[in-house]
């Protein structure tokens, strides 16, 4: 009994170092989290506020939105060409070859412009765009544009954040169109010239229209514009985190990458929980 009770004094420590450092970046998570939502209520506020449109603001957001839709516009048209060649028409395939045609419009409703497509159009917008802000935002500090703002007594939120975030939003819901357009075109010629259906292209988007619900002209739309802010605010909070040299840029995007592709998942899961 004496050796037993030894033993289990010899390894409470651990157990209480370990449960405390389980802790402690619990702690640290909830409180970034916080810290990470408090940003972007902030940035909605900022959005609302009556002063916070100026022209300087509108310019920088109307630049912005220009590198989103258009600059991603030829990235979302390769990807559309690819999912409509792999995703729809291999349904259509499938679907033909166990003589269940009539159910193409329900699986391409609830695959693609429920699920994949708000994913794909945020992972667009972080790689084409939101590497871009983390570089430059990962700079600002560092060569002192935040230090010449304040001195000039001029609002970084209004002029380097908000934009961008309203930029990434509006940018994703223009691409999420185009993507799902040019899907549904895509899958539709394929399938079409393999032979696989024989009806014309109105008869499909007429089929696949029918599938979708009501929600389903607002859901997905709101998805896409949610995580196309949430992607905006992450890039620009993970770049303006980087307070010194001794902080490598490169490091900026890997980081950037992890926590937009989280934000993205948990936007996607709660709407759809929702």
């Amino acid at each position: 009994m004496t050796s037993t009770g030894a033993s289990r004094e010899g390894r409470r420590p651990w157990v209480l170092r370990g449960l405390g450092r389980i802790g402690a970046a619990t702690s640290e998570n909830v409180r970034s989290l916080l810290l990470f939502m408090a940003f972007a209520a902030t940035v909605v506020a900022a959005a609302f506020r009556r002063g916070s449109w100026s022209a300087p603001v509108w310019n920088e957001f109307q630049r912005v939105l220009r590198h989103v839709a258009l600059g991603s516009l030829p990235t979302t048209i390769a990807t559309g060409l690819l999912v409509g060649f792999t995703l729809v028409s291999q349904a259509v395939y499938w679907l033909a070859q166990t003589g269940t045609t009539s159910a193409v419009g329900p699986v391409i409703a609830a695959v693609l412009v429920r699920e994949l497509v708000p994913i794909l159009v945020g992972l667009i917008v972080f790689g084409r765009n939101g590497t871009a802000t983390l570089i430059e935002l990962g700079e600002a500090r560092i060569n002192g544009w935040l230090r010449l703002y304040e001195v000039q007594g001029l609002d970084a939120m209004e002029l380097l954040i908000m934009p961008r975030a309203l930029a990434f939003a509006v940018g994703a819901f223009c691409l999420a169109t185009v993507l799902v357009v040019t899907t549904l075109l895509t899958g539709y010629l394929v399938a079409h010239t393999l032979g696989l259906v024989a009806y014309s292209i109105f008869d499909f988007v007429d089929l696949v229209s029918r599938s979708l619900a009501g929600r389903d002209f607002i859901l997905p739309p709101l998805k896409c514009l949610a995580i196309g802010f949430f992607v905006g605010v992450t890039c620009c909070a993970t770049g303006l985190t980087r307070y010194g040299e001794s902080d490598e840029l490169q490091r900026l995007v890997p980081r950037g990458f992890v926590r937009s592709a989280l934000a993205i998942l948990a936007v996607n899961s709660l709407l759809d929980l929702a």
